[in-house]
């Protein structure tokens, strides 16, 4: 049942007007990044990389939120959730079957974006190493944290601040890595309330190596792997979390 709920949301997630204008959106953007490149005081190519990958994670994400928090309230919507749910099925399963479609969507789109960046970059003349793919696909893993994230803010609260919350989430996701070189500046109990409101947000610094990519040096294997890791399993608890509040949510 878990695949049939995959199946139905992943061909939902794709025809989704935020998904496909999204899409199309970074494909417009990485045309345009030439033109920053060109005007750029410093090496053309190198900015135009950085961008290309960098749009790859902000418009992911805004998929991933824009997607993550649309479709279980358009379900309830319509009701056809209450149609799953009065079949002898567990809630957990909806709830895995929901976020196993939506990745493999996110997984997709990403995979396109991807694509589309690193083919413009081999047209336009930019230097491209298989690191921007392996930079690329960490990016894929902060965009499936995202989903995550969403989907739990969603059985939390309504959509829209759902939405809200999963865009801070994403902001403070990148401000903890800058978080140690702050905490000196910080005085009495403020340094163990930021270090405690840090590690309520998964660390999204760990997937970045965009900028390390696109100067072609290497990213340590085992780095990635621990990243990978780090990933599946903030993964797991805020699936963990939705389900039981899901679980318990009158619907």
């Amino acid at each position: 049942m878990i695949l049939v709920i995959a199946g139905a949301t992943f061909r939902e997630a794709v025809r989704s007007r935020a998904f496909l204008g999204l899409l199309i959106i970074f494909a417009i953007c990485v045309a345009l990044s030439r033109i920053v490149g060109w005007v750029s005081s410093t090496d053309g190519n190198l900015v135009t990389t950085n961008i290309v990958l960098s749009l790859q994670s902000l418009i992911g994400v805004l998929v991933a939120v824009a997607t993550g928090t649309a479709l279980v309230q358009a379900e309830i919507q319509s009701r056809t959730l209450y149609t799953v749910l009065s079949r002898p099925l567990p809630r957990w399963q909806f709830v895995v079957g929901k976020f196993a479609g939506l990745s493999a969507a996110l997984a997709a789109g990403q995979a396109a974006m991807l694509a589309i960046g690193l083919a413009y970059l081999w047209i336009t003349g930019a230097k491209v190493t298989g690191w921007l793919v392996v930079a690329g696909g960490l990016t894929i893993a902060e965009v499936l944290v995202m989903a995550a994230v969403s989907l739990c803010w969603t059985a939390l609260t309504s959509p829209l601040l759902a939405a809200v919350l999963g865009l801070a989430t994403y902001a403070l996701g990148h401000a903890v890595a800058s978080l140690p070189g702050l905490m000196h500046y910080l005085k009495g109990w403020q340094a163990p309330v930021a270090a405690g409101l840090a590690s309520l947000v998964p660390d999204l610094g760990h997937f970045t190596y965009r900028d390390q990519a696109a100067h072609g040096i290497p990213i340590n294997p085992g780095d990635v792997v621990m990243h990978l890791a780090y990933a599946g399993l903030w993964i797991a608890l805020l699936v963990t979390i939705t389900v039981a509040v899901f679980r318990r949510k009158q619907l």
